[in-house]
């Protein structure tokens, strides 16, 4: 006979079950509910202003190989990746090839000067610096000082001539993507596992493109130093047409270098008016709002194909967030009891961040609403992260939504940069056509005809003046906001480690040659 103490144990038991049961269902139903009306307002404010989630669809159309710079034989699918491996297949070929481009790295490049002070600082490169590390580094051993030490660094840098030649076979092509077509090509199961082997050899390319440049304007040879330029600009111009933000940063940096070689050309004054109005058009192509633009769209659509894949597999999600395959027993049982509601609450907050924040702003407003939207959302989810009990069904995107912040400060920062590099060929132009920089920039116009471009910041004329020692200043008014009159203001401690494209700068960013001889 059971024991009625036994008979209890097991109605109470059972009651409990029921109950959590019961709890839990009403939980799932609560959370599927509001996941589903918080994405279902989400989208209808993405479509209400005409944006899409189908990646495919904000990606560059495709430009036909006769027109496309990345077509060109060494650099032909240079983004595509073969059975998982970046050293497989003619596109593993090429990059191998191109990597002769770059530095020595690791042991080698120990004590290698610096290329990134140039325009910001107003200071020449150390070429000398320059041509004793390239002997230090084994790139070329048998070059002699001479008197000049800009001819002695494009001797030291004469083994890559050829692989430059290849490159500036395409300079003629109007356009540049990287291949094949992202609209067309294969993609994997979820976009974020997608392989991108092209942008490290881009990146290892930049600098001794920039230190070519610099060499060649020193040297007096305006031919090299702008076929170096324009061939970065083309680097940059195709990974800023990438649908990533990865891309946009990869582009940011080799534009930066760009940018800094420039100034070199200027100082020097090496070439034509026809040199510098091409250059200008090379300038033209690096919209950094439109690559901002997509490369946000991009990183949207991407996150919420992973939520969709997440939803659909529900062990993945674990996956997807740690990064590793090695998942403990159980883990597949276990996030199939998640709500479906918290993937569509995690998908909405993702289109907050980066639509609500980042992409409308950008869209309507232009780069300073951007930045005080994308600065208030980040605080914002900085608090939420340090709480995440306050949205709980939202862990995922508040772990994966990337740094709203530094991205948007470093493309704003990278088109006050290529703009005010634009102006600078436009004033070679006025000096070689006219014998001197103008008194003003006023009534200045770009080679095609088109107006010079505004301070992105402030939305008004960029602050100009000519100097003492018959050059000019050129400036940005920079994150604050304020005209400084073309005030450089470099840290205290160690002006030489300014960061010019940190939030907490204080000063206009300033193009000038006050440090020149």
């Amino acid at each position: 006979m059971m024991n009625p103490l036994n008979h209890r144990w097991v109605r109470a038991l059972a009651w409990t079950v029921v109950t959590v049961i019961t709890l839990y269902a009403l939980l799932c139903a609560w959370v599927n509910w509001t996941g589903a009306r918080l994405l279902r307002d989400a989208q209808a404010r993405l479509k209400a202003e005409g944006e899409t989630t189908d990646f495919r669809a904000v990606t560059s159309e495709p430009v036909p190989d006769e027109q496309n710079f990345c077509a060109i034989p060494a650099l032909k699918d240079l983004a595509l990746q073969i059975d998982g491996s970046a050293d497989k297949g003619e596109p593993g070929a090429r990059r191998k090839h191109l990597e002769a481009l770059k530095f020595p790295t690791g042991d080698k490049a120990k004590d290698k000067p610096g290329l990134e002070r140039g325009a910001m600082f107003g200071v020449r490169v150390n070429l000398d610096a320059w041509r004793d590390w390239l002997r230090k580094a084994g790139v070329a051993k048998d070059v002699v000082n001479s008197d000049n030490v800009g001819l002695d660094v494009l001797k030291a840098l004469s083994a890559q001539d050829a692989i430059v030649a290849e490159l500036s076979s395409g300079l003629d092509r109007p356009e540049a993507h990287w291949t094949p077509p992202w609209k067309t090509r294969e993609l994997p199961k979820m976009l974020f596992a997608v392989p991108l082997p092209h942008y490290g050899v881009v990146q290892g390319m930049s600098q001794p493109l920039a230190l070519r440049a610099a060499a060649a304007a020193r040297a007096g040879d305006a031919a090299k130093a702008h076929e170096a330029l324009q061939i970065m600009g083309k680097l940059s111009e195709a990974s800023l047409n990438d649908p990533f933000l990865i891309g946009l940063l990869v582009s940011a940096t080799g534009t930066s270098s760009m940018v800094n070689a420039t100034w070199e050309v200027c100082d020097a004054r090496a070439g034509s008016a026809a040199d510098f109005a091409k250059l200008e058009s090379v300038f033209a192509s690096l919209d950094y709002r439109r690559g901002a633009l997509q490369a946000w769209r991009g990183e949207l659509a991407a996150a919420l194909d992973a939520v969709q894949f997440m939803k659909a597999t529900p062990d993945s999600s674990l996956l997807v967030l740690s990064g590793t395959e090695d998942m403990p027993r159980g883990t597949s049982a276990i996030m199939s009891l998640v709500p479906s509601g918290v993937f569509d609450c995690n998908a909405a907050m993702i289109i907050e961040a980066e639509h609500d924040a980042v992409i409308r702003p950008l869209q309507d407003q232009g780069w300073a609403a951007t930045i005080q939207s994308a600065a208030a959302f980040e605080s914002r989810l900085m608090e939420e992260r340090k709480q995440m009990y306050r949205r709980p069904f939202s862990f995922m995107a508040l772990l994966i939504i990337p740094a709203v912040n530094s991205v948007t400060w470093r493309a704003a920062h990278t088109q006050c940069l290529v703009d005010q590099a634009t102006i600078a060929c436009v004033l070679e132009r006025h000096r070689i056509e006219k014998g001197g920089y103008p008194d003003s920039i006023n009534g200045l116009k770009l080679a095609s005809g088109n107006p010079l471009p505004m301070d992105a910041l402030s939305g008004k004329p960029m602050g100009y003046r000519k100097t003492d020692n018959g050059k000019y200043a050129l400036w940005c008014v920079g994150f604050d906001g304020k005209d400084d009159g073309g005030k450089r203001v470099l840290d205290t401690k160690n002006p030489q480690t300014t960061k010019f494209s940190d939030k907490n700068y204080k000063g206009d960013w300033v193009w000038d040659f006050l440090a020149t001889k």
